[in-house]
């Protein structure tokens, strides 16, 4: 029985985003959305567009954590200053942006530090 209402009640909240997306997008905002789905398997109650925004404030969290942990970083194991910490985290955001407006990829980071310092990197994917 209670599987039987576990469907209903996806069914129920499938309906219901479906009917938020074609009234923010247009039956071809659903359109998209379903094609997104299916290339990705995300399978949720959240629509992209709340998925993105998720996503986003998660990114930007994560963003704001690294960025304490390098300061410090810098500024107890280098020495780094006001000023250079600075430096350091106008050009991190630099960078960030290049992501961010598809201007760079992290394969193309990770490429450009293997051959101009000869550090190997890599990016852990959760599968």
């Amino acid at each position: 029985m209670s599987n039987l209402k576990d469907y209903d009640r996806g069914r129920n909240d499938g309906l219901a985003m479906a009917l938020r997306i074609v009234e923010s997008d247009g039956i071809e905002g659903l359109r998209r959305e379903i094609k997104f789905r299916g290339v990705t398997g995300i399978h949720t109650t959240l629509a992209k567009k709340e998925l993105d925004q998720a996503s986003k404030q998660i990114k930007e969290m994560t963003l704001d954590t690294m960025i304490v942990l390098a300061v410090a970083t810098l500024h107890d194991e280098f020495d780094f200053g006001q000023k250079r910490c600075q430096r350091f985290m106008d050009r991190l955001e630099l960078k960030a942006g290049c992501l961010i407006d598809d201007l760079a990829t992290w394969p193309d980071y990770i490429k450009a530090i293997k051959d101009e310092i000869g550090l190997e990197l890599s990016i852990r994917e959760n599968l």
